[in-house]
């Protein structure tokens, strides 16, 4: 991947490489990079740019494309570097990829899940570890857990977030308390340390669905999760702290989908904050009928959301997992669940979440395409994703326990034949 120089580079990639812009795309492409070559697999990708615009591209393989996973990070023009964890390896779930984060010093930081399996247990508990490089990726801290109650448990569907002031905060889902709730903790000494750990207290949250964390230049601090409602309505809520996460707003319904669900999605909310301290929120609802990919956005701090925007939506919908990215536009990229195959699309709003353009291709088709995650420093965008063919997915998805079996057991994921594929662009 490009490192400080991508200004330059893209605008000479986008000048004389094959551009696949059609009439009125909102973007001009690049051809599709595979980012895991360096590694033969790989697949849950992850951004982070820096204050001064480097890129880190974060990625899980495994020897043999098995479950003995590491994690990889590539920064800039650099080879990745390999990472591995004393507790065992890393775990390869792209609801719950390993996050990176930059801080305002320009150190980037790294969270990410340790799973074990436990005899007796139907899944697997998971260790939730934080690592740290001050030298632009050459060197990391030793791992440490961020959690207080024990090093494994039920801790997972985490999000890791760099306030301004420099603290770092995770959230993730956690069920020490009997039934799974988000949870908090702040560092304020760059991860050698991490606060007691505190339940928001906002009742049930769904289970197997991302968090997400966004703060304001004054500090004021957001998580977004899926929560279920009496009746197993599981709609997407915010809450607000103006105290570092000491104590919270009640959470907000982002819009009352009013989705009836005896399970859970493995799909959470995408949240960001732009210059002008607006919230920006993307989610999927598998609501039959308006089925698909939402965006809405505050002005007001988190209490009133806007009219959801559909960006992508049909009577039925897969799972889809959507990312938002914010610079001097508005980016929304997702794995298109209303197709038959997957496939990784994004829009483009001008206007700071007004409207949007037409939806916009950018993995292949023909190919199972997931996860995507996206970077934007002024008009520069990329996207990264995690593909395989139609072939492996459904082969995959054949070797997957049936959870509704009281008497099975979920084990460690392969990496499998999954690779990561990126396409860097401009916005026109």
């Amino acid at each position: 991947m490009n490192s400080s120089r991508v200004p330059a580079v893209v605008a000479a990639a986008l000048a004389v490489a094959a551009i696949t812009a059609c009439a009125g795309s909102p973007v001009r492409f690049a051809e599709a990079e595979r980012i895991s070559r360096a590694t033969d697999v790989g697949t849950t990708p992850m951004f982070a740019v820096s204050p001064t615009g480097v890129r880190a591209l974060a990625w899980v393989s495994a020897p043999d494309s098995g479950t003995d996973a590491r994690l990889y990070i590539s920064i800039g023009d650099a080879a990745p570097i390999e990472l591995r964890d004393p507790l065992g390896p890393v775990e390869v779930h792209g609801e719950s990829p390993p996050k990176l984060a930059y801080g305002p010093d320009g150190a980037l930081n790294a969270l990410y899940v340790v799973p074990k399996l436990v005899p007796g247990r139907r899944f697997p508990l998971a260790a939730l570890r934080f690592t740290r490089s001050r030298d632009g990726g050459k060197t990391w801290s030793g791992p440490v857990s961020v959690t207080d109650d024990a090093v494994f448990g039920t801790h997972n569907f985490h999000a890791l977030h760099a306030a301004a002031d420099g603290a770092l905060y995770v959230s993730w889902l956690d069920s020490r308390g009997g039934k799974p709730a988000v949870y908090l903790t702040r560092s304020t000494d760059g991860g050698k340390t991490w606060q007691q750990n505190r339940p928001l207290g906002a009742g049930e949250a769904c289970p197997c669905c991302r968090t997400g964390l966004a703060s304001t230049a004054d500090g004021t601090l957001y998580v977004a999760w899926r929560v279920v409602l009496p009746g197993n309505i599981r709609d997407i809520v915010v809450a607000r702290s103006r105290d570092h996460g000491a104590t919270w707003s009640e959470p907000v319904r982002v819009h009352d989908d009013n989705w009836e669900f005896a399970g859970c999605p493995h799909a959470g909310p995408s949240l960001q904050v732009d210059r002008e301290d607006r919230l920006h929120v993307a989610w999927w609802t598998g609501k039959e009928g308006e089925a698909g990919v939402y965006y809405a956005r505050s002005d007001d701090g988190g209490r009133t959301f806007s009219a959801p925007i559909a960006l992508g939506t049909a009577r039925f919908s897969r799972p889809a997992h959507v990312q938002i990215a914010v610079g001097r536009a508005l980016v929304v990229a997702w794995d298109d669940g209303t197709q038959r195959v997957s496939r990784v699309v994004l829009r483009v709003s001008r206007d700071g979440g007004r409207s949007f353009s037409r939806a916009v291709p950018v993995s292949a088709a023909g190919q199972w395409a997931g996860f995507p995650v996206v970077a934007l420093r002024d008009s520069l965008l990329t996207v990264a994703w995690s593909e395989r063919t139609v072939e492996s997915a459904e082969r995959e998805k054949r070797g997957m326990p049936d959870m509704r079996d009281k008497k099975a057991v979920m084990g460690l994921q392969a990496v499998g034949d999954a690779q990561v594929l990126a396409r860097e662009g401009r916005i026109l």
